[in-house]
């Protein structure tokens, strides 16, 4: 999936049809990028990412505004068969949805650490 953009994401929630309830929001799902803009690995998140489409409850955020994410407390631990019984391996746990072909992750709003002004 390539990186979505402030200006792909305000097109994108124009006509985004899904709109999620209460404090929940939909954002994009940008990998992390090295400055050459090679893609490191298509597992690592970003924690810059835009908000596609709200809950009636989200004040604090503006649809298309750029958004920190608190990749945190979205991890969660996963099992693994591994050598070592006591090995646990993170992994972040998101709830995607798939609209016109590209994938989204509805979050709650409390994932959100600050915003972005400009």
């Amino acid at each position: 999936m390539s990186k979505i953009n402030k200006k792909e994401a305000g097109a994108i929630a124009k006509t985004f049809p899904v709109q999620p309830l209460f404090g929940k929001v939909i954002i994009t799902l940008n990998n992390l990028e090295s400055d050459g803009g090679l893609v490191l690995s298509d597992n690592i998140l970003s924690d810059r990412q835009y908000v596609i489409s709200k809950g009636d409850n989200v004040t604090a955020v503006s649809v298309g505004q750029e958004v920190l994410i608190d990749i945190d407390k979205l991890m969660v631990a996963v099992k693994t068969e591994t050598v070592d019984a006591y090995q646990t391996q993170m992994q972040v746990k998101i709830d995607p949805i798939e609209v016109n072909g590209v994938t989204y992750a509805i979050i709650e709003d409390r994932f959100i650490k600050a915003k972005y002004l400009k």
